[in-house]
This record gives C-alpha cells, sequence and structure tokens, in this order.
C-alpha cells in the first residue's frame, strides 16, 4: 500500500477540474483525473505530470466500478472522492415548456445518478481510510432565468451532500463546494472564482477538514456576481 494519499477527481479534464487536480497534486496526493475526453487528459499530464489520467466514462457505473478496483490493487487506499459533474451547456437558457425531456433526464443522469453510483462503487476503500467525499456543486446566479435544470440538479446534491453525510458518519465525511454557473455565458465566469473553489476541495479533502461534516460550502464573490448579473 503506498503512503501516499489517492485521489479521484471525476470530469478532471474541464477547466474547473484540471485546477482541482493541479491544486491536490501540490499537496504530494497521487490525483487521478477521470474523463472521456482523452486528448484534454493528455493535455492536463503534460501541463502536470504529478497529476494522473484514466480514460473513463463517468456516466457509467461499470466504468467507475473497474477504476475502483485498479485503485485499490494498484495503491491499495483511496483517501477521497472529489465529484466535479458533467454540465450540459447546450441546454442552457432554454425555457423549461421547451426544454427536451431527454435532455433534462441526461442532465439528472450525470449530476445526480452519476455522483451516487460513484459514490457507491468507491465507497469500500473510502471507509478503509476514513475519507471524504466532495460534491462540486454548479449553481446558477439567483436572478438567473430558464435556469430550472441547473437548479434542480444544484439542489439535488446539496440534498445528496447532507443524507450521505448523515449515513456515512463516522466512517467517511461528505461535503459540498457550490459555485455560481453562467451557462448562457461562460465568459462571465468568474475565473477567481475557479481557483478559489480548488483552494475550498483541497481544504475539504484534507485532515484539517477531518472534523467537518455535511456541511455545504458557497464559494462566490458576491458583489462581482451582482455586478455580473
Amino acid at each position: 500500500m503506498t503512503k501516499q494519499p489517492v485521489i479521484i477527481v471525476t470530469e478532471g479534464t474541464t477547466e474547473l477540474g484540471k485546477r482541482i487536480c493541479k491544486e491536490l497534486a501540490a499537496t504530494q496526493s497521487i490525483v487521478m483525473s477521470l474523463s472521456n475526453d482523452e486528448n484534454a487528459g493528455y493535455d492536463l499530464v503534460a501541463e502536470d505530470p504529478r497529476v494522473r489520467f484514466r480514460n473513463t466514462d463517468c456516466g457509467k457505473e461499470s466504468e467507475i466500478a473497474t477504476v475502483a478496483r485498479e485503485i485499490e490493487s494498484q495503491f491499495g487506499r483511496l483517501d477521497a472522492l472529489v465529484i466535479n459533474p458533467q454540465v450540459s451547456r447546450p441546454n442552457a437558457g432554454i425555457p423549461f415548456t421547451e426544454l427536451d425531456l431527454f435532455d433534462w433526464n441526461q442532465a439528472l443522469h450525470h449530476q445526480l445518478t452519476a455522483s451516487l453510483f460513484t459514490a457507491r462503487q468507491c465507497l469500500p476503500l473510502l471507509k478503509a481510510t476514513k475519507g471524504s467525499i466532495v460534491h462540486v456543486v454548479p449553481t446558477p446566479h439567483e436572478s438567473a432565468i430558464h435556469s430550472e435544470l441547473l437548479a434542480v440538479c444544484s439542489q439535488g446534491l446539496v440534498g445528496l451532500t447532507e443524507a450521505l453525510a448523515n449515513s456515512l458518519s463516522p466512517d467517511v465525511t461528505v461535503h459540498a463546494a457550490r459555485y455560481i454557473l453562467n451557462q448562457a455565458n461562460a465568459k462571465k465566469n468568474d475565473i477567481n472564482q475557479f481557483r478559489d473553489l480548488a483552494a475550498m476541495v483541497r481544504f475539504l479533502v484534507s485532515h484539517e477538514a477531518s472534523h467537518i461534516n455535511g456541511q455545504v460550502f458557497n464559494v462566490s464573490n458576491r458583489v462581482l456576481d451582482k455586478k455580473l448579473s
């Protein structure tokens, strides 16, 4: 068994996912970035060789189960699971009256169902190390319109965080780090917020946060959010 902490980050090749991976790798942890974007994964490893990449469809439980078995075989431990859900942008700004139910169900699957089965597959390893789960939760701005899909997924992840924290205590701690996501205009997203969010995730998976459980932390600049809304 390796002595270094081992951490999984799902969808680790997104802009936010990469920041989280690099932040965690700086703590001398073994960071495994999961994504089915193979080119982006290789680019991430080239940018920071401390990060490891595993080509994985995070929306398929069978592939997550395979990753969990590989980590157990190779490292013998898993200390933290960072669930950074896939966010669907094409449906941003569409009124709910025009939203295709297939797209609705796909978003629920990738943000809620996948979060549940990912935690389920990794739970035995996390229990052995008294590890932690951190949900990275994108949420719409309070004044955003046509954001029903993102809002439902956001509240669902918060509810899942609180329920899992109750169910898994004291063996595993569960947290959420919530941030404002502007789906309609990506340029309005605060890049500094991603940096601060990565730092929050680093804290929540550390030993310093071992006595915190079931909390939802909002990582945002409310003054800037109002200017950008």
